[in-house]
């Protein structure tokens, strides 16, 4: 008989419905009983869901006020593209020539939308900068852009996170950048610290390379950083997942995202996965359990996630050193804060008095994107209007 922990609990949220018994005043017991009963989750995942929403309640109370906004920006290049990733990007061997066109339109999207949310009356809380990578972009282009948000979004923002998720595209350049418009908080993603794995997965850095961006962060300033590592990768085993781990632990980020393989439909892993082979599920959670036993005691849960066809029905977790989680990451998961987004592929999530949720997407496709700025613009400035009403 196969073990569910999640029970019958599906959906990438698993917290929104603890959050909706919270709301009404329950207890941990009485939150726990009503959980079992309606989804038969394991009393295991509800202490996590328990401990992760508590984390996040006094974030989402202080971000309530529907006058507050967060900006997502999404920068949809990369140098190329990972054998697992979904995400809206474009190898720069392929599409970088509309680099330099899509920043300009990037930068005209920003000023209007700053006009916009300004008139309304609407102040800006967080800044997250995605993709893709955004480092991908040449030291100028990035600065251009961070710019342009500090003049049109105007205020004391809560954080302000710029992704260098391929440590070979961030230079002293772009850590000069990144610091003089006082971003305060980076990801440099390594998802394995194993050169083998590295290569088979698409990506062109070394362990080394992570190291030394690492350093290099730290000599710049960053207040934070964050570091994704990948569960599950083809070819890798136990003892290989811990030895990322330690290396990972070795750097002491601020963050650590555990990810776990996830089958996603538009990878390129998807189109050639016979030639691939992944750990089953016992081995999925046997890595997962060893690196949740790593990180636990120093760090902390703070937001989650899962995704279909996700290696072992497990979850995505992000760990934090006490009082240094990142407010985007929750109020992103939890939707109940708007957030407007901002070029190629991104999504914005106006929230209603009844926590429902408006949705306007960009194309992933940066040739449809700057085809249709004017109308994006347009038709986010209404919904802009409606939360002012």
């Amino acid at each position: 008989m196969t073990v569910k922990p999640w029970g019958n609990l599906v959906g990438v949220r698993p917290t929104k419905p603890l959050h909706s018994l919270l709301d009404r005043g329950l207890s941990y017991e009485d939150a726990l009983e009503a959980m079992q009963g309606r989804y038969g989750i394991s009393r295991d995942k509800f202490d996590l869901l328990w401990q992760v929403a508590n984390t996040a309640r006094p974030v989402l109370a202080e971000s309530s006020d529907p006058a507050l906004f967060s900006v997502y920006v999404g920068i949809p290049f990369c140098p190329s593209r990972c054998l697992y990733c979904s995400f809206p990007s474009h190898s720069l061997t392929d599409l970088g020539k509309y680099r330099s066109q899509f920043v300009e339109s990037l930068i005209h999207e920003i000023s209007e939308t700053g006009r916009q949310t300004a008139a309304a009356g609407m102040r800006p809380f967080t800044v997250y900068i995605g993709g893709g990578t955004p480092t991908a972009l040449e030291p100028e282009e990035l600065n251009r852009v961070l710019t342009s948000l500090r003049e049109s979004f105007p205020g004391v923002w809560r954080e302000f996170t710029v992704e260098a998720g391929r440590p070979e595209t961030i230079t002293d350049d772009h850590f000069q950048v990144i610091k003089q418009n006082g971003v305060e908080r980076i990801s440099i993603n390594p998802q394995t610290m194993h050169s083998s794995t590295l290569a088979l997965i698409g990506r062109k850095h070394s362990p080394d390379d992570v190291i030394s961006a690492v350093k290099k962060a730290r000599n710049y300033g960053i207040e934070i950083v964050n570091m994704d590592v990948i569960i599950g990768l083809p070819g890798e085993d136990a003892g290989m997942v811990e030895e990322t781990a330690n290396q990972i632990l070795a750097l002491q980020p601020e963050n650590i995202t555990m990810h776990v393989f996830a089958r996603k439909r538009a990878s390129r892993f998807n189109d050639q996965q016979i030639a691939y082979s992944l750990p089953d599920a016992s081995e999925a959670t046997e890595m997962h359990s060893k690196v949740t036993e790593m990180v636990n005691g120093t760090y902390q849960p703070y937001y989650l996630y899962r995704q279909r066809d996700i290696l072992g029905g497990l979850e995505n977790i992000g760990y934090t050193l006490p009082d240094h989680q990142c407010l985007y990451n929750i109020l992103m998961i939890e939707e109940r804060h708007n957030i407007i987004g901002l070029g190629g592929g991104a999504t914005s999530k106006f929230v209603t008095q009844d926590v429902s949720l408006t949705n306007i997407s960009t194309p992933k496709d940066v040739r449809i994107y700057l085809e249709r700025i004017p109308q994006l613009i347009e038709r986010r400035g209404v919904e802009i209007i409606k939360q002012a009403d």
